[in-house]
């Protein structure tokens, strides 16, 4: 009587012979197909035919399967890991890369153009006492993705924060646009492999240098600020030069060696799905929640993917006043990020005249198959204020839902 672990080995020894004469088939001579036909027939015979068979019947005929695999068979049999795994890792390769192109696509926001709709990276910062502990870290890990960075003063002395300069002969005058305390980008590697540029802060201690990276798209003005001066920095004074070629702040502060300097929480923006399937059957409305590739918008460089609310459709007039984002003379109001920009209530900002595009008392005319894209954080947005409009083939998908982190942002996104 066949066993029935028997009948298993028997089952997996037809669906590879099956395998084997899909892929290898036509390197086989009339005989070896002809052979490899039999022994799968006396298999079947002695699997499901005669139920009563003997053990040495099924060896028999499992033998000679086995014997045929292993002469034929290539990298099928004997199953190797790599003969094994291959194949499952490229189907699911193939499924995970049609998933993201047709239907949803991962997307991690790094900056706060939207906020408070969508968090970009945000920053805690700690004094000595409050500087979370194994466990607590490890829980802000896991729901926030939180990464701890914490300096100790390696001499003693007074902080000191290296500003960009104002003057025109500064080396790095072309940051100074980015933010008010000076960095250098410096190359890294994400996830250990991929190649990536960091921020590359430095601070003083008396003449000693002390330094901490954080992501391209983060500034680390508002925690060094918060931490040195939590009554923001004074406007006049002898600590500030501003046009020297390398300005340096000082802070007043006086630390001993091996004293906390400064320590943070650096927290990961919104991870969500984008919808790259309904734009195939509608056209994107305003309000959506879109995004798109920068490629062929002029006045950025390189071709990348940015969220942004699209605020405005091709034969539209738009205007911003007192704001508000008006259409045609009206107050646009398809979503609640536009009506709460209009009243500045719950952290939005409402919509401000800058750059080339918008100014004060103008109205932009939309041309046809373009599309106008806002950030909701008006104040803190690259936006269509600066480079125009979005071709309409430059649109992806819509923002669908936010995964990440486990806070009260998880769910649909608006």
């Amino acid at each position: 009587m066949i066993s029935r672990k028997q009948r298993k080995q028997a089952e997996e020894l037809l669906r590879t012979a099956q395998k084997v004469g899909h892929y290898r088939g036509d390197l086989f001579s009339d005989a070896v197909r002809e052979a490899l036909d039999g022994a799968k027939k006396d298999l079947l015979d002695v699997l499901r035919k005669d139920p009563a068979a003997t053990e040495d019947a099924f060896d028999k005929a499992a033998q000679r399967m086995d014997r045929l695999l292993r002469e034929h068979g290539g990298t099928f049999y004997p199953r190797t890991f790599l003969g094994e795994n291959v194949e499952v890792l490229l189907v699911a390769a193939l499924i995970v890369i049609g998933v993201r192109t047709f239907f949803l696509q991962p997307f991690i926001i790094p900056t706060n153009s939207m906020f408070p709709s969508y968090s970009g990276m945000q920053a805690e910062v700690y004094a000595a006492e409050e500087v979370p502990g194994f466990l607590k870290q490890a829980f802000l890990k896991f729901q926030k993705f939180g990464r701890l960075t914490k300096l100790e003063a390696p001499a003693s002395g007074e902080v000191r924060i290296p500003l960009f300069s104002q003057d025109r002969r500064s080396p790095d005058r072309g940051l100074a646009s980015t933010g008010l305390v000076r960095y250098e980008q410096v190359p890294a590697r994400r996830f250990f492999v991929l190649p990536t540029t960091q921020r590359r802060y430095t601070l003083f201690v008396g003449e000693t240098p002390v330094s901490f990276n954080v992501p391209m798209d983060f500034s680390a003005d508002e925690v060094i600020i918060d931490t040195f001066f939590p009554e923001g920095i004074p406007s006049q004074g002898e600590n500030r030069t501003l046009d020297s070629a390398r300005p340096l702040l000082s802070t007043g502060t006086t630390v001993e060696e091996g004293e906390p300097l400064l320590a943070f929480n650096l927290f990961l923006g919104d991870a969500l799905f984008v919808d790259r399937m309904s734009f195939h059957f509608r056209q994107p409305r305003v309000g959506d929640p879109i995004v798109f590739r920068t490629g062929d918008i002029s006045g950025i460089s390189g071709d990348q993917y940015y969220i942004k609310r699209l605020a405005g459709v091709g034969g539209e007039t738009l205007e911003i006043r007192d704001y508000q984002l008006l259409v045609d003379g009206r107050l646009r109001d398809e979503n609640r990020a536009f009506v709460k920009n209009a009243e500045r209530t719950d952290g939005f900002p409402g919509y401000r005249n800058i750059g080339s595009t918008f100014r004060e008392g103008s109205e932009v005319f939309i041309p046809e198959g373009t599309y106008i894209a806002l950030g909701d954080n008006s104040a803190n947005s690259l936006d269509s204020r600066q480079w125009g409009t979005v071709p309409e083939g430059a649109v992806v998908g819509r923002a669908f839902f936010i995964y990440y982190p486990f806070t009260t942002r998880w769910g649909l996104a608006n």
